[in-house]
């Protein structure tokens, strides 16, 4: 059959994104800072939305409402089994938005003033080519939504101090301080430019010298003097050089150290004293006296300098234990004031204030106001929800701390709160959550299990925290080995293989059994 270029005509089916639905699950994947960034950027751009100013007045009165509203139940979340007494307010709807001025909901209310807003209709059925969230939430508890006053935590002037200069930066300083001829600087700043993030130079002597055009004896001048800056053994060309530089540093004047770092340093990583000993002729305690010298030097002396950015986290959900009882409130920040302006909705409203041109550029300003306000409530309700669901599984947790964590899958949580996997997972994403026993990611609740003899299965997070206990307990002249810990915790019940134990610790920075070994009593290989 030949190859022929024709039309054909074919009629497929596929999922189409509107424009809210995808400003939907981009802001179900916001953190907090970044969803507040974004909202302020929007309000900048949209004259239909504000941040209402009397809000953080309104704050400083939160826990007060919420004590009171304890007796009568109507404010309470409850992370427990038991449903909450008392009278529960029902859950917001989406599709309500407050005005600013009378508070009146963008519903019937408005058209009593007999104006009817310009593209009400469309507003008015926008569920209808949306998924509908209002099922997702029939029946949800009460949500509670906590915005944090500048009053309620007062920030350490530290932490507003200027950024520390990174490791070129100190370098150069000294530099400048040092050397004398323009040529001199110019061959030091190249090298202080190639240092990698430990402060080592990986680049040959011959080759700063052949790009530079200047003598490889010139080069090793430099290097020389900048070996000599703070921190001490930077610029070193090898580990060898780094320890030795160091050890000139302190002064010491012990030969039999300055052999060992220049030919004996795989000995000392082994931890083999009594091999090394042997070899050298000298005891057992001499050659222990020398590895405890080396094993003080750094052997990455640019790493403790450079320059770390400091991640800040906003707790997205803030979980407080009251009385006896676990209250859940979603952190709004200043976007709990986040509303309609009354000024330019009323000048919607009026038929004179706009040409056409300008009253349609207004109208779909307004639109995405209302879908921002309505996709943010959606947000919260989702986020509430979920961590809800969240926390009644790991009520232990915030009881008794890692050792009650149990084991949990997002399937389970999307069975519990009717929702798909890939949701609950843009939900916990970047999410953080502040409870009484710290700030965590709302991922960290989800872990695999380990099964008991008992039949009970146990996070992975608390087998973990067991295998760190044991090492921080054990003899450090016998370290326990991973089959022994396999053994301890079969004893307990826990049943494990070998090479889990070996992952774990790994995974939680622990070194071998052979290598946590205390130099005086590391006289075997």
């Amino acid at each position: 059959m030949a190859i022929t270029i024709q039309q054909v005509q074919k009629q497929t089916q596929k999922l189409a994104m509107t424009p809210l639905m995808q400003q939907s699950l981009q802001l179900l994947q916001m953190p907090a800072l970044e969803l507040e960034q974004m909202a302020l950027q929007e309000i900048e751009q949209n004259p239909f939305l504000e941040i209402a100013e009397d809000v953080e007045d309104d704050q400083a009165s939160v826990e007060e409402d919420l004590a009171a509203g304890l007796e009568s139940g109507s404010a309470e979340v409850e992370v427990d089994d038991k449903s909450s007494e008392g009278a529960e307010e029902p859950l917001p709807d989406p599709s309500v938005v407050a005005d600013d001025s009378s508070g009146l909901p963008l519903g019937d209310e408005d058209k009593e003033e007999g104006v009817e807003l310009p593209g009400e209709a469309e507003v008015a059925h926008f569920d209808d080519v949306d998924v509908n969230w209002d099922e997702c939430y029939d029946g949800a508890d009460s949500p509670v939504y906590y915005a944090r006053s500048s009053d309620e935590e007062e920030h350490d002037l530290e932490d507003y101090v200027a950024a520390r200069p990174d490791l070129r930066q100190q370098l150069k300083w000294q530099l400048q301080m040092s050397v004398a001829t323009d040529a001199e600087r110019r061959i030091g700043e190249y090298i202080i430019g190639n240092l990698d993030s430990d402060g080592y130079l990986r680049v040959p002597i011959e080759e700063i010298a052949a790009d530079l055009g200047c003598k490889p004896q010139d080069v090793e001048k430099v290097l020389k003097l900048i070996q000599s800056f703070d921190p001490p053994g930077v610029a070193a060309r090898s580990l060898e050089e780094c320890l030795e530089i160091q050890l000139r540093n302190r002064k010491v004047k012990d030969p039999l150290a300055y052999e060992i770092v220049r030919k004996h340093l795989n000995f000392v990583k082994n931890k083999r004293i009594r091999t090394l000993a042997q070899k050298l002729g000298v005891s057992d305690d001499r050659v222990a006296q020398v590895v405890n010298l080396i094993s003080s030097l750094d052997p990455k002396p640019g790493s403790r300098v450079q320059q770390d950015t400091v991640p800040y986290v906003e707790p997205d959900v803030i979980v407080k234990k009251l009385d006896d009882d676990y209250y859940i409130f979603v952190n709004e920040g200043r976007l709990s004031g986040l509303r309609l302006n009354g000024y330019y909705r009323a000048l919607l409203q009026s038929k004179d204030a706009f040409s056409e041109e300008e009253r349609k550029f207004a109208l779909e300003k307004f639109k995405a106001a209302v879908w921002l306000l309505k996709n943010l409530e959606r947000r919260k309700a989702t986020l509430l929800r979920v961590t809800q669901a969240i926390m009644e599984h790991q009520r232990g947790f915030l009881e008794h701390g890692v050792s009650a964590l149990k084991p949990l899958t997002l399937r389970q949580i999307a069975d519990e709160v009717g929702m798909h996997e890939s949701t609950i997972a843009r939900v916990t994403s970047g999410k953080y959550v502040e409870t009484p026993r710290g700030l965590f990611e709302l991922k960290y609740f989800f872990t695999r299990g380990v099964q008991q003899d008992s039949g009970e299965e146990l996070s992975n997070e608390t087998v973990r925290q067991l295998i760190k206990e044991l090492v921080e307990s054990e003899d450090p002249a016998n370290p326990l080995s991973d089959q022994a810990i396999v053994a301890i915790l079969r004893k307990r019940g826990i049943n494990i293989a070998r090479r889990t134990v070996a992952k774990y610790r790994a995974q939680l920075g622990i070194l071998p059994s052979r290598l946590r070994k205390t130099i005086d009593s590391a006289n075997k290989d």
